[in-house]
């Protein structure tokens, strides 16, 4: 299982680092200054693979900008870090991203459940322009639950499954074990509604294995 722990403060990195994650989720969307020197202290700070996440409100975060803007925020910082979170929304500048020899995680959000089809539709959407398709959605019954496990285990690899808000969280350990890529935890504060503690969750893996 691949922990990634999202972070949106430069000063809790010393903590976070002492977890050993797999990777940490710079949120972007919900810093304040200078994102660029911010960035360059984080790595500055650790080698552990980072990945910018700039999300767009419409997809949870709080950036609400236009693809232009989000691409001049983003531009200085790809240098610094391992993975750049690109919705598709932005997809335009995933080659100017990868020119920087950054991957791209692929992603689309969404408060909806997709059907099975519908999954396999937004996967070749994300898997065209990106390197991980990140596909996060809302189940509203144990039906969407299986749903997402199926899609998830049978999708091309690598790919990246987890679910929008605390009802189902309980399946965000789960999708790991049906092939998802990553899990995404917090060391403290929670970027999204339902994340996990970076302790919790290696417990629950533990546990599950």
């Amino acid at each position: 299982m691949k922990i990634v722990v999202s972070v949106e403060d430069v000063g809790v990195i010393d903590k976070v680092v002492e977890y050993s994650p797999t990777f940490i989720e710079v949120r972007l969307d919900r810093m304040e200054g200078d994102l660029q020197d911010q960035v360059r202290a984080i790595r500055e700070k650790t080698a552990i693979p980072l990945i910018a996440t700039l999300r767009s409100r419409d997809e949870g975060g709080r950036f609400v900008g236009d693809a232009a803007l989000w691409a001049r925020i983003i531009g200085p910082i790809a240098r610094y870090v391992d993975l750049v979170d690109v919705e598709a929304r932005y997809r335009d500048h995933a080659p100017f991203i990868k020119g920087e020899g950054v991957q791209i995680l692929a992603s689309l959000h969404t408060t909806e459940m997709p059907t099975l089809p519908e999954l396999g539709k937004i996967e070749e959407l994300l898997r065209f322009y990106g390197d991980i398709p990140k596909i996060v959605v809302k189940p509203r019954t144990r039906d969407d639950l299986l749903d997402l496990v199926t899609f998830t285990h049978r999708a091309q690899k690598p790919i990246c499954t987890s679910v929008m808000g605390a009802e189902f969280r309980y399946v965000r350990p789960i999708l790991p074990l049906f092939g998802s890529e990553f899990v995404f935890c917090h060391a403290g504060t929670p970027t999204a509604e339902g994340q996990y503690h970076i302790r919790e969750m290696r417990q629950l893996a533990d546990l599950l294995k």
